[in-house]
């Protein structure tokens, strides 16, 4: 007889909707002193679920962890993210012997880097701030960033197009560019919006410096959906002086642009110097970025990073590691 598979889900996990499909037996189990898991017995290495998402989650999303043992000091790995309303959710090649799995919402996105702000606007104008930290960025070292409203900075002066064009563009000069499209937040603060803020902060132990465009509404004021994206830049003259790592996290994507540009000039990610450039996969692909776009949308994967909707890329000695 093949050994039966047990895998146990916190009762929590119920609570915010959570049915599961198995033709075996459920039981309750304590996984620990201060909660009951359910365990669920399988006779191979496949889970079949059916989530449910909280009305109360921003973005619809839910983030399925697993782990193996819940009394060792390791923490929760992340399996996946889950859409909302997530039906049939098949997960397979599991490790064998007994298994736990959790339910989570995971905000990519980081506290703080509130210390300014742009005013309520469409594209313009720019800041252009201190970073507190120099920065080798393709050679030429900068401690100065312009803020662009629509979801860039740029180092050679600021750049006000609200019309998306591939990064390596050379009339463009320097540029990085979490969520480059027309944001629009000439109506924050009345209507669940906001506007653009950045400033210094830290992550782990690096100084860092960081721009939010959460929460932010696109052309002509629209805010029924919204963009929550985020670049931070640290300060890694710890290992060298002027290396950096550069995060783009994002918590929810759901519009690409506005009333002023044709649907074909979709979202730009990446970073340039103005010949060499790189971009994130299907940058400038029309509903590729999306949160209803499960497959290629942004906050269902991640890169260099064990956070989903977190992309990370390392600066040494003033190029990308690749």
């Amino acid at each position: 007889m093949k050994w039966l598979r047990e895998f146990s889900i916190p009762l929590f996990a119920v609570a915010m909707g959570i049915s599961i499909v198995c033709a075996l037996a459920l039981c309750a189990q304590p996984s620990n002193s201060n909660q009951f898991s359910l365990k669920m017995m399988l006779p191979n290495d496949v889970a079949v679920f059916s989530i449910n998402s909280s009305a109360t989650n921003a973005n619809g999303a839910i983030d399925l962890f697993f782990k193996t043992n819940l009394t060792d000091s390791q923490g929760w790995t992340w399996l996946l993210r889950c859409p909302a309303s997530q039906t049939n959710l098949v997960i397979s090649n599991l490790p064998p012997a007994q298994g736990f799995f959790t339910l989570g919402v995971t905000n990519a996105i980081r506290p703080g880097f509130t210390n300014y702000s742009l005013p309520p606007e469409d594209d313009s104008p720019s800041s252009n701030a201190n970073l507190s930290f120099s920065m080798n960025f393709f050679g030429a070292v900068y401690s100065n960033i312009w803020i662009n409203n629509n979801g860039n900075v740029t180092f050679d002066g600021s750049l006000p197009s609200y019309s998306p064009n591939p990064l390596n563009q050379g009339q463009l000069g320097r540029i990085i560019a979490s969520y480059w499209a027309d944001v629009d937040t000439r109506t924050a603060g009345t209507d669940g919006s906001d506007v653009v803020t950045y400033g210094s902060g830290m992550v782990d132990t690096n100084n860092a410096f960081g721009v939010d465009w959460v929460n932010v509404g696109y052309f002509s004021e629209h805010t029924d959906r919204l963009l929550s994206c985020q670049l931070v830049i640290i300060d890694r003259s710890d290992i060298a002086p002027g290396d950096f790592d550069v995060e783009f996290n994002y918590d929810k994507v759901q519009w690409e642009w506005g009333d002023a540009n044709p649907p074909d000039t979709p979202p730009r990610a990446g970073y340039s110097d103005g010949t060499n450039d790189y971009e994130l996969p299907n940058s400038g692909v029309v509903g590729a970025f999306l949160d209803t776009n499960t497959v290629t949308g942004l906050i269902y994967h991640n890169l260099n990073s064990s956070v989903p909707g977190r992309y990370i890329f390392f600066f040494r000695d003033g190029q990308p590691v690749p």
